[in-house]
């Protein structure tokens, strides 16, 4: 084709039709110009589709992963109920000084177990460190991504508050008063006293901005799924 061309070009010049090898010259240039912009066009369109593919991977990965996380979550919910329930009983024995009551023994565990959420993080992390995250222009999508998985940091730091207090306790007031394998023969005076009281109140407090957390990221969670719906659906 090239050599085709060269050859127009050279028997022009030969027939001294400068004007015509111009405009020819010119039309040629014109043509080039034209193939160059078609196979970038079609090189954007192919990177398009490609990032669009990588795009809804990466919602399907997400969704999958959201879905464990508030599997997650609600276990945590429940579980921290149930320890509710289990301090509850207790305040009440310390409210009306039932110290005789044989579960101030045993349901006082309930002050100083405790169980951590530990997110599913690996394809937000991958997308975020990737730089992959320029994939969702969708400015919904992004803002609900990072509020979704912001809530964990939440979560986090309640958790934390919580291990502290409990931790402290244990040392200063379990180990020293009572007998973790039997339960019956710790100290008489074990469970009797304000500092005891205050911690049924603080485990109290703390468990349940613990579960409003857990509630607040399954709430955040949610909403995510489905701005990923009312985007797939929309495209």
């Amino acid at each position: 084709m090239i050599k085709f061309f060269r050859k127009i070009r050279q028997r022009l010049l030969s027939e001294n039709k400068f004007s015509k090898y111009l405009i020819y010259a010119i039309g040629e240039i014109v043509l080039v110009v034209i193939g160059i912009l078609i196979a970038l066009a079609l090189n954007k369109q192919s990177n398009i589709k490609e990032n669009n593919k990588l795009r809804d991977l990466y919602i399907t990965q997400l969704n999958d992963e959201v879905d464990r996380n508030i599997d997650a979550l609600n276990y945590h919910v429940d579980w921290s109920n149930n320890i509710l329930r289990e301090i509850d009983s207790l305040r009440n024995i310390v409210i009306n000084k039932d110290y005789d009551n044989p579960k101030l023994l045993s349901k006082s565990h309930a002050l100083y177990v405790s169980y951590h959420f530990k997110p599913n993080m690996v394809t937000y992390e991958n997308l975020k460190f990737s730089g992959d995250l320029k994939l969702f222009n969708d400015l919904k999508i992004r803002n609900s991504i990072s509020n979704a998985y912001h809530s964990f940091n939440k979560i986090k730091g309640v958790e934390e508050i919580d291990r502290e207090a409990k931790n402290g306790f244990f040392a200063e007031y379990f180990l020293p008063y009572s007998k973790l394998i039997d339960m019956s023969k710790s100290s008489q005076n074990f469970g009797k006293d304000v500092i005891f009281e205050n911690m049924v109140i603080t485990r109290t407090t703390l468990l349940s901005q613990n579960i409003r957390e857990y509630v607040n990221s399954i709430e955040a969670l949610k909403e995510l799924k489905t701005t990923f719906a009312e985007f797939q659906h929309d495209n």
